[in-house]
């Protein structure tokens, strides 16, 4: 009997011991969110006033009869370019057509009317198909002056400052293609209903840009030499977008909640005029959305 208990009591301990290596053996895991981190840059920063605008030529060449006459033949199409001098449409006044139809005429008289083009321009639009009947000063056809086109923009009056003669400015085109341009000239009225005011803005370029185009102005509103940027991904805000912060590393595997106050904004850039980050310092600028003010993270990518 002694002996069983002296068993029972050598199971016990061998039994505890066990546990015991398993707990030291134990570790706690504390898990960690993947992000990325950038850095903050110094630089100019500019705001930019964008406005829609439409291109237009103007300046058209309007090409119309001379006569009463038939349409006999049309060598020109809507968007062809035509120079100086060109033959476009011949005419055919209605007295040759008489003549040519009576076998007794003798006198061979053609009655033709070869209409050329004044101007160097592209054909805009043909008005009569052949065959047509025309009076004197019908219109015939129209060129475009390919160095009138411009872009029209409405500008509210409050932006009216900004909108000084001869200032440059950028034109974004609908395939993001940029060209720059220069503010032209203002008309002397404002639109009675929408109350803005038509600014003319001529293109540096205006090859492969079609008439009725609508493009954005982008017009320089304020500009900052030596501006802290961060990217739009690493600024943070409330749901009314009151108050706004930023998700900065303090050592290889956490980062904390830092407020700031924007400046000005432009494409993907953003300003920060406060705290004064420096360049050393690395911000979150992906991973942080929906954490907490103090976050245990995992840098990846850098």
């Amino acid at each position: 009997m002694g002996s069983i208990w002296k068993y029972g009591i050598i199971v016990v301990i061998m039994l505890s011991g066990c546990r015991g290596r398993e707990k030291i053996g134990e570790k706690e895991i504390i898990p960690r969110v993947p992000v990325t981190v950038t850095r903050v840059r110094i630089g100019e920063m500019k705001e930019y006033a964008e406005l829609k605008a439409v291109s237009s030529y103007l300046s058209k060449s309007l090409v119309k009869s001379p006569t009463n006459a038939y349409v006999e033949s049309i060598s020109v199409n809507p968007g062809d370019h035509v120079v100086r001098g060109q033959k476009m449409i011949i005419l055919k006044t209605k007295e040759s057509r008489a003549l040519n139809a009576d076998s007794a005429n003798q006198l061979g008289f053609s009655g033709q009317i070869v209409v050329k083009a004044s101007v160097d321009g592209i054909v805009a639009s043909v008005d009569h198909p052949v065959g047509d009947y025309v009076q004197e000063g019908d219109l015939l056809c129209s060129l475009s002056l390919p160095g009138s086109l411009v872009f029209i923009l409405e500008v509210p009056f409050n932006l009216n400052s900004l909108m000084v003669l001869g200032r440059q400015c950028e034109i974004l085109l609908p395939d993001g293609k940029p060209i720059n341009g220069r503010i032209r000239s203002k008309l002397p009225s404002m639109s009675g209903s929408s109350q803005t005011q038509r600014i003319i803005v001529e293109p540096a370029t205006s090859a492969g840009i079609p008439e009725s185009l609508i493009a954005w102005i982008r017009i320089p509103e304020k500009t900052v030499q030596r501006a802290v940027i961060l990217s739009k991904s690493c600024i943070l805000t409330d749901e009314i977008m009151h108050e706004f912060w930023v998700m900065k590393m303090i050592d290889d595997s956490t980062a904390i909640k830092i407020p700031v106050k924007k400046g000005i904004s432009s494409g993907d850039s953003i300003q920060v005029i406060e705290p004064a980050f420096t360049a050393s310092d690395r911000i979150l600028s992906s991973g942080n959305y929906g954490v907490s003010d103090t976050i245990r993270v995992m840098v990846i990518g850098n």
